[in-house]
């Protein structure tokens, strides 16, 4: 996540000024930027529920699990799939951004003008953020839970 760790550092200055606080899950081998008041660099997160409950909008890679996080909790997101490989993650991210959940960002055009290009107006306009949020939910499977219970609970009730 070399390339999201740079970004994020480089466009700290203009998402502080515009009042956006960020949290910068930087890996252990990553660098976290310059102290500043609303920003929040830790290694890793181990309670990624109270990360997501906190978080207005994510920007971050598009792993599976990643983006079914996401669009269950119903967070806009800049998803931006690893460089390599067989485009596997664009494709994880494709169906949120189609629903307007989010928007997809090649690696090599990630910069930090284009986070904040992306993040400061998202997070700037209170009913553009929520239909994003609503869009990302929609997108996903936040009853995924429930549908896996009901599946069992009926399998177990055909056999008796």
């Amino acid at each position: 996540a070399r390339s999201l760790n740079s970004a994020v550092a480089a466009a700290l200055p203009g998402l502080v000024e515009a009042g956006i606080a960020v949290l910068h899950a930087h890996g252990a081998s990553g660098a976290p930027a310059a102290p500043a008041p609303g920003y929040v660099p830790v290694p890793y997160i181990e309670d990624m529920h109270l990360a997501y409950a906190a978080a207005d909008a994510v920007l971050c890679r598009a792993g599976a699990m990643t983006v079914a996080e996401v669009s269950a909790v119903g967070l806009p997101a800049v998803y931006v799939p690893l460089p390599h490989g067989n485009g596997e993650q664009a494709l994880n991210a494709e169906p949120v951004v189609a629903a307007g959940g989010g928007v997809l960002v090649p690696d090599a055009e990630l910069t930090a003008e284009r986070v904040l290009a992306e993040l400061v107006p998202l997070m700037g306009d209170a009913a553009r953020l929520e239909a994003a949020g609503k869009a990302a939910r929609a997108s996903g499977h936040a009853d995924a839970d429930e549908r896996l219970a009901r599946l069992v609970l009926d399998v177990v009730a055909a056999r008796s």
